[in-house]
């Protein structure tokens, strides 16, 4: 009975600074053996896997990093799981992108839809309180394309991984680079002041 109070509390209370040479050898190999391959199979699922983040990249991020330091950490998740859990994970994020290079409905489902929110010299007021954006940070990224006035901006739209794209009216014709944009329903609102 003593022994076995004896063996629960060691178990209860684990070495905190160093608990010997065989679990530093196994994190370290581990992580040069996963950071190998997880390298290898990001380079071989090809560039999407590593673009601006999205929702959708953004989830798979975090869930291949969680699994990477599962597969070093965790004592009970060997190598070879874990290198099957990233393919795994891999295999899913390349079967969604094509699924939403191929289908419309798919990409919009997946990836969302750009948003519209300044227009022809006004800011879509629906737009910015949905989005959480302010009119400063659409200032500022009218701004950083070298505009001093806003009224010279055609559009600004909040793009699927949360950057600021600005566009001007072009003197050309063409197709606009706005046709995937939904504003939201309803009247546009106030037209901004110079300040």
């Amino acid at each position: 009975m003593f022994l076995l109070l004896q063996e629960t509390a060691s178990k209860a209370h684990a070495p905190f600074f160093f608990d010997g040479w065989y679990n530093i050898e196994r994190t370290v190999t581990l992580s040069v053996m996963g950071f190998t391959t997880l390298f290898i199979m990001l380079r071989v699922s090809g560039k999407r896997t590593l673009s601006k983040l999205n929702v959708f990249d953004f989830v798979f991020v975090v869930a291949v990093g969680s699994m990477f330091a599962a597969t070093i950490i965790e004592k009970d998740v060997t190598l070879v799981e874990g290198m099957f859990a990233l393919a795994t994970l891999l295999a899913i994020q390349m079967l969604l992108a094509e699924v939403a290079a191929r289908w419309k409905w798919a990409d919009r489902l997946i990836n969302g839809r750009p948003t519209l929110l300044f227009s022809h010299g006004k800011f879509i007021q629906r737009a910015l309180k949905k989005e959480r954006i302010t009119e400063g940070e659409v200032r500022a990224a009218i701004r950083e394309k070298g505009v001093t006035r806003v009224e010279d901006v055609y559009a600004v739209v909040l793009e699927n991984d949360g950057s600021l794209s600005v566009s001007w009216e072009s003197k050309r014709p063409g197709e606009s680079s706005l046709v995937d944009v939904k504003a939201p329903e309803g009247k546009r609102n106030r037209k901004t002041s110079q300040g």
